[in-house]
């Protein structure tokens, strides 16, 4: 069976962009968990952004991973966030209410679904 999302990462200086498309769905979670915590882990990166531009649609088990990264960054003193959301993806975030959380400029820390 075919993927039905990818990504893509871009590193330049201390900014990794992760670009995911496609349906990122509980396919991709442990592959978009594993993606997300290496670039936060790489050294000399304190900054990683995720664009969802061409993502088509976005589940809980997504929603889940964003949330743990973006926790993750947080203790380790790096930066995570969402950018060029659109339609759906963005509809989702707003209405979890992490759009304010993890749109450049946001600082509070977003509750874990799994603790």
């Amino acid at each position: 069976m075919d993927d039905i999302w990818a990504y893509r990462v871009s590193r330049q200086g201390e900014m990794s962009l992760v670009v995911l498309s496609g349906e990122v769905d509980m396919s991709a979670e442990d592959e978009l968990a594993a993606v997300l915590l290496a670039e936060m882990s790489r050294p000399g990166i304190s900054c990683v952004q995720i664009d969802l531009d061409a993502v088509e649609f976005l589940d809980s088990s997504a929603i889940n991973v964003l949330v743990r990264a973006f926790n993750a960054a947080r203790e380790a003193g790096r930066e995570l966030h969402i950018v060029r959301a659109h339609q759906t993806p963005l509809k989702v975030l707003e209405m979890t209410g992490l759009m304010p959380l993890l749109a450049p400029g946001g600082d509070t820390a977003v509750s874990d679904p799994d603790r």
